[in-house]
């Protein structure tokens, strides 16, 4: 400032992966210790700061080499005029012994300050401001099995945390709420390999893993807090099933399916790696079952156009479209000879050009009649 007094504003990171706290700390009559042709310290002097607290104060320590802030804690009452004098001079005299920085009492005290006060409360949409935009922030919900949050958790976790902390900054109105994914073959491995009932380890690790978010500072509306096991919560996922039946959508149908006898349960294809089941690594084999199915490619040309309209990188979008996996093509009859009723087997091509070419027929061992009527040698 052109008054001859700065403002810094430090971001203080720690080395455990404990949070981030963002202080506000004012640099009083530094004009004469600092150069001011290129903004350079010297080589090491130390200045009073305020914490935005008068419970706590210190002194930071710059030193141009290794570029090192540290403070010391003190309790005083709110500085007056003559005692900032005074500081400041014992200050720039060197005065004062350096500590590391308390992460741990101004963590837990703003930790706390947001709880109490509902920081990160999505705002009631009749109390607040309409006109602003809305924004939404979801994170993949963690599931809920192990004996706590891993490195990746957090990972993922922080960049959604920016971005809920930048829109409000801009004045949005933000949900980012925090839930568990707690059914599932996770949960229930857990609780057998722990010889626990799953509510019970479900409940007790949804506690420590709602304690490690939290400690972490993440900015989550814990008053949408939701499980996946809540009766709240999954009787709507049943609501919806029973309207895709309704509409014809669910049905049911003997098809392959990865069966792991081991685990006593059907496990989707990402979930076998080299014939193993990726949770354990027991065998797996292949058998026809009865399944529930849904038709989601009856909503294949929707989810194509909608992609469209979709501000994701392409080649996002691209992934997608070939998960998707409509393909345009021609479906062709070939008659059997060894028929008699005239049956005839249809296959799908994308090149029916070629179909000149061909020679045989490739059938799957899973073909519903096809494989009875085989002559084999």
């Amino acid at each position: 400032r052109t008054d001859g007094r700065f403002i810094l504003l430090g971001m203080f990171t720690t080395s455990t992966c404990s949070g981030t706290v963002s202080s506000s700390m004012s640099i009083k009559n530094a004009s004469s210790r600092m150069n001011r042709s290129s903004c350079v310290p010297m080589s090491r002097w130390r200045i009073p700061v305020r914490f935005g607290s008068s419970r706590f104060q210190g002194n930071l320590q710059l030193n141009s080499t290794t570029s090192r802030a540290t403070t010391t804690e003190t309790t005083s009452q709110p500085e007056t005029s003559s005692d900032a004098s005074s500081s400041s001079a014992a200050a720039a005299n060197g005065g004062g012994q350096s500590q590391a920085y308390p992460f741990g009492f101004v963590e837990s005290k703003w930790q706390k300050y947001w709880a109490q006060n509902k920081t990160f409360r999505t705002p009631d949409i009749t109390k607040v401001d309409t006109s602003k935009p809305k924004h939404y922030v979801l994170d993949m919900f963690p599931y809920p099995s192990g004996a706590g949050l891993h490195v990746g958790h957090p990972e993922g976790y922080t960049a959604t945390d920016i971005t809920s902390r930048f829109y409000r900054m801009r004045g949005y109105n933000v949900m980012h709420p925090m839930g568990w994914d707690a059914f599932g073959l996770p949960a229930e491995q857990y609780a057998i390999q722990t010889g626990t009932p799953p509510a019970v380890t479900t409940a007790k690790n949804v506690e420590r893993f709602r304690d490690q978010l939290q400690s972490l500072g993440f900015s989550y509306d814990w008053e949408r807090e939701l499980a996946t096991t809540d009766a709240k919560y999954f009787k709507w996922t049943q609501w919806i099933f029973l309207q895709l039946l309704e509409k014809g959508l669910a049905y049911r149908a003997e098809v392959p399916v990865n069966w792991c006898p081991a685990l006593g349960t059907v496990l989707a294809n990402e979930e076998v790696i080299d014939g193993l089941s990726e949770r354990g690594g027991h065998p797996v084999v292949k058998k026809p079952m009865m399944q529930w199915m849904l038709r989601i490619t009856e909503y294949a040309d929707r989810l194509l156009e909608d992609l469209d309209e979709l501000d994701w990188p392409e080649g996002v979008k691209e992934m997608q479209r070939n998960w998707i996996g409509r393909s345009e093509g021609a479906s062709v009859s070939f008659p059997l000879s060894s028929s008699d009723d005239d049956e005839r087997l249809t296959v799908f091509t994308t090149r029916p050009d070629t179909l000149f070419g061909v020679t045989f027929v490739c059938v799957a061992p899973e073909h519903p009649w096809l494989m009875d009527k085989l002559v084999t040698e």
